[in-house]
């Protein structure tokens, strides 16, 4: 994993020479509202100016200002990033992300990159470092933007914003990816702690436990039974033993 996390920080160092998505399906989302899809995608410079490959022979080059965003197939690296942050190992990923962002913003990696790093941030209480992160996270936003919101309702939460969190919310239970939706019935639950409606949490909480599988959704599943299980406790809730026994 070192090595690989290594690589990504040479090629951040490297920048603006050019980089290249590394797989088939590539898209360029232009800002008439199309798409045009290629094989591989070339960064050009550090503005963000890009070449798609469409086939072996065609090239289309995008100046930055001509797309609103890119999508490539996820490098390895950023599911090394992942598996840091499921370990906790947050100092590792602030390390980390900051050289990740740098090779891989413009290939449609950046508003996931920011994210993750401010998830990171947050979890080691470092707020103004998130804040001033997220700050920046509009540029790049793409097909990704689940990740911001993840953040950003962790900083409102955070900061007892609670009155703006719904829409972030309403947002994030729809999502396609089992996680974020997971996570957006913790952070329900994770509010309704915050105003002191201790029932209404577990409830939120049991949510996720029968909604999503254990298999897509591991981490949010056993935070929520973590959580429930301790509001249970407190409230002396005989029915608590049920969810113990949950898998």
């Amino acid at each position: 994993m070192k090595k690989l996390l290594t690589a990504a920080i040479l090629a951040g160092l490297l920048l603006p020479t050019a980089l290249w998505a590394q797989s088939r399906d590539c898209y360029v989302y232009k800002t008439d509202g199309s798409r045009q899809k290629g094989e591989k995608i070339e960064v050009s410079n550090a503005q963000g100016d890009i070449v798609l490959h469409v086939d072996g022979r065609l090239k289309v080059p995008f100046k930055r200002n001509a797309y609103r965003y890119v999508t490539t197939p996820k490098p390895r690296e950023l599911d090394q990033l992942d598996q840091l942050m499921e370990q906790e190992k947050y100092q590792e990923v602030v390390k980390n992300a900051p050289a990740l962002f740098e090779a891989y913003k413009f290939l449609g990696w950046g508003d996931y990159l920011i994210g993750v790093e401010c998830e990171a941030r947050i979890a080691l209480k470092q707020i103004d470092e998130a804040k001033k992160l997220l700050s920046r996270a509009n540029a790049f936003a793409g097909a990704n933007t689940d990740m911001l919101y993840r953040a950003q309702l962790l900083l409102m939460i955070e900061d007892k914003q609670f009155d703006k969190t719904e829409e972030f919310l309403n947002r994030m239970v729809t999502s396609k990816r089992d996680q974020d939706a997971a996570f957006a019935f913790n952070m329900r639950g994770q509010l309704c702690l915050a105003k002191g409606q201790k029932k209404q949490a577990v409830l939120e909480y049991l949510k996720t436990l029968l909604v999503f599988d254990a298999k897509k959704a591991p981490k949010e599943r056993a935070e929520a039974k973590k959580q429930a299980v301790a509001i249970m406790k407190e409230l002396k809730d005989p029915r608590v033993g049920k969810i113990e026994a949950l898998d």
